[in-house]
Formats: structure tokens, sequence, C-alpha cells
């Protein structure tokens, strides 16, 4: 490949050289055939060989390889490239390209979420243990209820204590429900933890049908609670 590339470039220079001794013809079609030139460059070579300038041994060597090069046909040579083409390498648009293989992602689960579903399940089964050693009823806003309540700063003794339920609100084992009584006339709140070990008996006495969650509005009737 090497020696072919290199007998072209001497053949295009003495081409080239000729071409500038050699008169010009001219041709009345803009493109001529590969015999005409052929008989052309021949036809000059054999003229030139009758001048003095070309009597000398080499000079006739030259301009016999060059009427033989010239009677040859022609050839293009395709001369690689020192850039590399992608086009045959391109991907269809058609397929899926694959992607690399990446590692497995590693999922980490959060502590306090983890901790409060323990929490959650610790608290489910403790209520479930509180309501199978003692009875428990249910208790809604609307309520009259009693209780007999253990005090601990009174030597642990009982009290019964008697209110209708104006809220109450539902945290698992920290459910609490809040009642209003009258004590001397005067309108008092208490809260109570729904399973605190502290209440011995809880009792509904009635049950009033009341339309909203939290009876606060209550507060402002002090003789609500007058007949009971």
């Amino acid at each position: 490949m090497q020696s072919i590339r290199s007998s072209t470039r001497l053949l295009q220079r003495n081409r080239f050289s000729i071409s500038n001794t050699l008169p010009r013809f001219t041709s009345s079609s803009p493109s001529w055939s590969d015999d005409n030139e052929s008989r052309r460059l021949g036809g000059g070579f054999d003229s030139f060989r009758s001048t003095r300038a070309f009597d000398s041994p080499a000079a006739s060597y030259l301009i016999s390889s060059l009427t033989k090069a010239a009677s040859l046909p022609r050839q293009n040579f395709a001369y690689s490239s020192r850039c590399f083409s992608t086009v045959g390498e391109s991907v269809p648009q058609g397929f899926p390209v694959s992607a690399p293989d990446a590692p497995p992602r590693i999922k980490f689960k959060r502590l306090d979420k983890t901790a409060k579903h323990i929490m959650q399940i610790v608290d489910k089964e403790a209520v479930e243990e509180v309501r199978t050693s003692r009875e428990i009823p249910e208790i809604r806003p609307g309520y009259i209820v009693q209780l007999k309540v253990e005090v601990p700063e009174n030597k642990r003794r009982v009290s019964i204590v008697k209110g209708i339920v104006i809220a109450r609100r539902n945290a698992g084992l920290n459910s609490t429900f809040r009642i209003r009584r009258l004590v001397a006339g005067v309108g008092v709140e208490s809260m109570f933890p729904l399973y605190s070990p502290n209440l011995r008996e809880i009792k509904v006495l009635d049950k009033k049908r009341v339309r909203r969650a939290k009876l606060y509005y209550l507060r402002d009737k002090m003789n609500a609670l007058k007949k009971h």
C-alpha cells in the first residue's frame, strides 16, 4: 500500500511538471475521455524526444516511463482519513440502548418510623391486656357517668365522682376523657385517663344524644347538671 501511494505521488508530480512544458490543447467538449488524453500525452512525449533538451538517456527513460504510465487506465485510489467515522457504529432509534449495569441501591429504613411502629404494637397489646383484666364501658360525649376513683394522695381512699362527659381524646393507652360536674354550685372540670389503674369502676348512668364531639358550650350553662 505504501509503495502504491509513493508511485502515484511521483506520477502526479511528473504530470504536473510536463503539463507546464507541453502546449495546452483546448477542446470543445468539457470532459475528455481516457483514450484521447493518453494519445495526447503520448504524442507530446514523442514530439519532445526529438528536441535537444531530452537527448540524455535519463530524460529518454523518464519520457518512456511517463508514456507507459499515461497509457494505463485511470485508477481512483481512496485514501483513508485520519478521523474516525461513527456513522457505521450508530445505534438505530428503534432498538433500546442498554444502560450500564449499576450497583443495586441499598434501602435504609428510618429508625424513627421503625420505633413508632413498634410502639404502636406495644400500645395495642397493653390496651387489650387492660380490657381483659377489667370491664371498661364505651364512653362518648353526652354520657352521664359515675366513677370510683382511688386517690393516691388521700391514703388511696376511693371517692365517687359524677358528671357529664364533654370531650374524649383517643390515643391508645393514653386515651383520656373530660367530665364536667357541679361542686357547691360551681362548675368543675376533671380529666381522667381511660385506662388508668386508679379508676376502680366506670358506670354509665344516662346517655344524651349530642351532635358535637366537644361539648364546651356547656360551660356557659351552669344549671345543665342540677337535675343530675
